[in-house]
């Protein structure tokens, strides 16, 4: 019996993770198969998917909107496939679940959310981080969703939290 779910994120397979060589339940959403454009890539996940390796699932609203308010408050910058990807880790969490990314993003996040995930040819991340928008001129800082300085009117800049 398979007893752990790898989500697989597009970053695992272009890095070359092989999801027909792996033996456990493994799922994704149907943006990795869009987002897969080199030839190689798209061909393993067909191929997964056609072989029943890999099953396309849609995540929870719940799960979704867990993610996007979390990305909001953190200020990560992720699209809405790795929004996707993170939510139904989460759907899936009592699964065993674990992620397969090299996107430093995502896997930011997938630690907020005490989400394992698995690397492939990146070296990871080395800690966990949350972000601010800083006013260049005035020094002021703001939420990650800020854009520009409500008391001098200056662009703001995205940084690390210190």
């Amino acid at each position: 019996m398979r007893n752990k779910t790898l989500v697989l994120d597009t970053s695992a397979v272009i890095a070359g993770f092989v999801p027909g060589l792996t033996d456990v339940d493994q799922i994704t959403v149907p943006e990795v198969l869009e987002e897969a454009r080199d030839l190689c890539s798209k061909l393993e996940l067909e191929t997964a998917v056609l072989a029943g390796k890999v099953k396309i699932l849609e995540p929870s609203q719940t799960s979704l909107a867990k993610v996007r308010g979390e990305a909001r408050h953190t200020g990560d910058v992720v699209s809405q496939t790795d929004i996707k990807l993170l939510a139904l880790a989460l759907d899936h969490r009592n699964e065993g679940v674990e992620l397969v990314t090299d996107d430093y993003a995502i896997q930011n996040m997938a630690s907020l959310f005490d989400v394992p995930y698995r690397r492939v040819a990146m070296p990871g991340i080395k800690e966990v981080l949350r972000w601010e928008t800083v006013c260049l001129a005035c020094g002021r800082k703001y939420p990650p969703s800020a854009v520009e300085c409500p008391i001098c009117g200056s662009h703001l800049v995205r940084r690390p939290r210190r």
